[in-house]
């Protein structure tokens, strides 16, 4: 089970959409937004700081990109802001994976309008710096 999989199952779990592992069902996906549906939301990790060894948690750098249909901009916008409100601040929450997030934090006050793909479909983003802390044999949980 991957952590960004996990991260999925999070955002549907929060109610913000709904995950199928391995399908093109569902309105969440990973890393990457697929030509269609028109409304989806994809959840991508990027790199965070350098991971310190005294500490029992990573932290790393996620991205929720929402897009939606071409004429409901401020519909995408209010779901990216649901997905702002449900996960900042949000902490002390085991993960499907085994993972427990100890912290999220939105990197910016809230979401990021990054203009329409392609298709002119608008996109939102939402950055969070998250501390999670998981249980591997060489690390002391």
């Amino acid at each position: 089970m991957s952590l960004t999989g996990d991260l999925a199952r999070l955002l549907a779990e929060l109610g913000l959409g709904t995950y199928t592992p391995g399908a093109s069902g569902g309105s969440i996906y990973l890393s990457t937004l697929p030509q269609v549906p028109d409304t989806c939301t994809a959840v991508a990790r990027y790199a965070g700081p350098e991971s310190d060894t005294r500490l029992p948690y990573d932290e790393l750098n996620v991205q929720v990109r929402c897009r939606g249909a071409v004429p409901d901009a401020e519909g995408v916008e209010d779901r990216a802001q649901a997905v702002y409100d449900a996960l900042h601040g949000l902490g002390d929450r085991r993960l499907a994976g085994g993972a427990v997030l100890q912290l999220a934090v939105g990197n910016q006050s809230g979401p990021v309008f990054i203009g329409r793909d392609t298709n002119g479909r608008p996109e939102w983003t939402v950055n969070f710096r998250m501390e999670l802390r998981r249980s591997t044999p060489n690390r002391i949980a």
